[in-house]
């Protein structure tokens, strides 16, 4: 494998060369030994000319031996090299059982391993495919070894490693070994140890450690190395255990999903819950914050389905703004996605803008779907056109990973087929009428068939009932009772009730003209006054003209101007006074009014009167009383609906006088007769009902109790219209509502 970075090839993740999570330190050679022993020896004479105290306070010379302290000096260092290596190999073993990821987990790895060997470098070589050779993944100080000054050592090198890789074993390879024979065979062209252990998963090798070591270490020590790296590396193939573990279950965990959505997305044919279910299904599968399904041409494009959402409303802005993406996009005829940072065109990047700025997202990816690959186009020339496009929409998060167009391109290629498919049913000519045909075929065969008769027989003998039995047809309606001559006593005019001469209990008995109420009106007064003293103020002023004319005739002579003056003063007067005198007698007429009057002989049924109106402002017209004769006769004052009157002025053309039951709501139980005597030619809304016509029923007062007869009393009647089907009676209003409804617009 070449490291040139000009070819085609996945560039390995460089780790730091100098790691600082902890000094180097290693195990110590021969020269150091030397240079250990000087310095503790150095230190030792430096020992031995500095007195000590004795245990009783007088000077005493050192005996202490030198080579003790070497060697006690050369065992801390040990110590403390050992305590160090073993805190490194913790780390890695926690970073093994930790989740970390792969990068992170060999950056450690690598970090901590050469760390404790003190090595130049290393390097993880990877086979991301069976039967491929390993690559590059993860490196530390590569580029101190020299590969770079001879192309052949690297291809040595890397044939090296292959051979191990393929052996299975660890190796321990010296500096500069194969390459003086031929550098076209696999061998070491570096001046450092190679330290080459396989990493394993399942023993089957699926990748390669590589660590650059230091010459000049004995045998020993070099097989200590490679026992060291052995037992790293072993904690390394445990974290790619765990991993290929994690890996399957997020895989089963994903085929779980695509299992689901799947099932979800082909389960019917009915275009807008496939919309919604890709809508919904979709967005747990990509694993974004929103998913939308928009459906159209580039000229109509709609939002169809918004995950989360049980209604769209298409007039909101924001809506509006994503019809305009999609439309831009379908347009193009190529997916967008948008983190914020690259550049579109300019028919694509204003309404994309336009977008972002009213929906606050992060990252945006509008992905056109088209009809399934076996469609044929209208024309061999032209290629297929979109038929909708899905919308993804991170609001938090603006990367796009791999993983997530992956994910995103899988959804809309098998959404773009379940709509496909569910438009294409949705376009079967009368397809309602198809589904209940096979519906219907389906109950005459196997075990349905002997049920399906049977269910046949009795809707048939039901049906048969229902149109041939004969019953009473009648109309129903709402209506009170009411006396035939009663009279209602308004106010003739304005004022305020002072005095009352009928009782509270509703049974005063009063003659006719005889006095009710008193009203007073101050306001009437007042202007009664005031008329009376413009008459008298304009009869002074006729009296004075016709004074000063007759004492000119006697005593002074007046011009013909002044006369004439005169004479038009006095006749404008006496024509004021006419006026005024007229509209006293009718302010006069009007305080006669203050007076309320019984129209007729009989008794006031109103109660209360006293509360409602003593000391209250009544108004010109309102109504004050009721008064009704007490043999006058009672009658049924019915409220017809306006959708009845065909049947009722139907029996009337035969029968003029229909026969009418009812029942009184203060008498239940009981039912009573009347007829209809007549109908009001005029329409209008006298209740709930609509428009109704007032129907008068005459009945024999002897049918009730005396007291039950009061006025307004409710009840409930049925005006009798023959006789009809038993299923005419039942559903003559539902027939007549179609009748009106639909079949009126054929």
């Amino acid at each position: 494998m070449s490291l040139d970075p000009s070819e085609n090839v996945t560039q390995p993740k460089i780790l730091p060369s100098n790691p600082i999570r902890a000094p180097h330190f290693s195990l110590p050679q021969e020269g150091e030994k030397k240079r250990i022993r000087q310095h503790v020896k150095a230190a030792s004479h430096a020992a031995s000319d500095s007195p000590e105290v004795s245990k009783n306070g007088s000077p005493e010379r050192s005996t202490r031996n030198p080579k003790s302290a070497l060697e006690s000096g050369e065992q801390n260092l040990v110590n403390a090299t050992r305590k160090q290596i073993q805190s490194l190999a913790d780390e890695i073993a926690q970073l093994a059982k930790s989740n970390c990821g792969s990068d992170e987990f060999f950056q450690g790895f690598l970090t901590r391993t050469t760390s404790a060997l003190a090595s130049v470098g290393g390097a993880v070589w990877k086979q991301d495919q069976a039967d491929q050779p390993i690559k590059l993944n993860y490196q530390i100080n590569l580029s101190a070894v020299g590969f770079a000054a001879n192309p052949d050592f690297e291809k040595a090198h890397h044939r090296l490693l292959q051979q191990v890789f393929d052996s299975g074993e660890p190796a321990l390879i010296g500096p500069k070994s194969g390459n003086d024979v031929d550098v076209k065979q696999a061998g070491n062209p570096t001046e450092f140890l190679l330290l080459l252990v396989p990493l394993k998963i399942d023993r089957k090798p699926v990748g390669l450690v590589e660590i650059f070591q230091r010459t000049g270490a004995g045998p020993t020590t070099q097989n200590g190395y490679l026992r060291f790296l052995i037992q790293m590396t072993d904690l390394a193939n445990q974290y790619l255990a765990n991993e290929e573990i994690r890996d399957f279950a997020d895989q089963k965990q994903m085929w779980q999903r695509l299992e689901h959505f799947f099932r979800q997305i082909y389960e019917g044919l009915d275009l807008e819950q496939t919309v919604y279910d890709v809508a919904n299904e979709g967005r747990r599968l990509i694993e974004c914050d929103r998913l939308s399904v928009a459906l159209g041409n580039a000229r109509n494009c709609r939002i169809r389905a918004v995950s989360g959402l049980d209604s769209i409303e298409r007039r909101a802005e924001q809506v509006r703004q994503l019809n305009d993406v999609t439309r831009a996009v379908i347009r193009s005829r190529s997916p967008v996605w948008y983190a914020g940072d690259q550049e579109l065109p300019p028919q694509i990047e204003q309404p994309i803008h336009n977008y972002i700025d009213c929906s606050h997202t992060r990252m945006l990816a509008v992905i056109p779907i088209y009809p399934p690959a076996d469609a044929k186009p209208d024309r061999q020339d032209k290629p297929f056109d979109p038929i909708g496009a899905i919308v993804i929409e991170q609001l938090k998060d603006s990367i796009v990973t791999p993983s997530l167009e992956n994910r995103a391109n899988m959804v809309a290629l098998h959404a773009q087929s379940a709509i496909a498919n569910a438009r294409e049913h949705r376009q079967i000519f009368l397809l309602p009428l198809w589904k209940t045909l096979g519906k219907a075929a389906g109950l005459f065969q196997g075990t349905r068939l002997l049920k399906t008769w049977l269910v046949l027989t009795v809707v048939a003998a039901v049906v048969m009932t229902l149109a041939m039995f004969p019953y009473s047809f009648g109309l129903g309606a709402k209506g009170s009772l009411i006396p035939e001559q009663r009279h209602h006593v308004f106010a003739k005019t304005e004022g305020t009730i002072v005095g009352l001469d009928v009782s509270d209990n509703g049974d005063t008995m009063v003659d006719q003209g005889q006095v009710l109420a008193w009203m007073e009106n101050s306001e009437l007064d007042l202007s009664i006054s005031n008329l009376a003293g413009k008459i008298a103020k304009a009869r002074e002023e006729v009296i004075s003209a016709n004074l000063q004319i007759q004492n000119s005739n006697g005593r002074e002579s007046l011009s013909l101007f002044e006369r004439i003056e005169l004479e038009n003063r006095a006749r404008q007067a006496s024509q004021l006074i006419i006026s005024l005198e007229n509209e006293k007698s009718i302010r006069e007429k009007e305080r006669q009014e203050l007076q309320v009057l019984a129209p007729a002989a009989g008794r006031v049924i109103d109660w209360n009167l006293n509360q409602k109106l003593m000391h209250r402002p009544i108004e010109k017209g309102q109504k004050l009383m009721t008064v009704i004769d007490p043999k006058t006769r009672w009658l049924l004052e019915l409220e017809m609906p306006e959708r009845r009157l065909y049947h009722l002025f139907r029996t009337m053309s035969d029968n003029p006088h229909p026969m009418v039951h009812f029942g009184l709501l203060s008498r239940p139980g009981l039912e009573f007769e009347g007829r209809v005597i007549r109908v009001d030619q005029k329409l209008e809304v006298y209740s709930d009902e609509g428009n109704t016509a007032l129907v008068l029923v005459e009945f024999d007062n002897s049918q009730l109790d005396p007291e039950l007869l009061r006025s307004e009393t409710r009840v409930n009647a049925q005006v009798l219209c023959g006789n009809e089907s038993l299923g005419y009676v039942i559903f003559h209003e539902l027939i007549e509502t179609v009748q009106s409804t639909w079949l009126f617009w054929f």
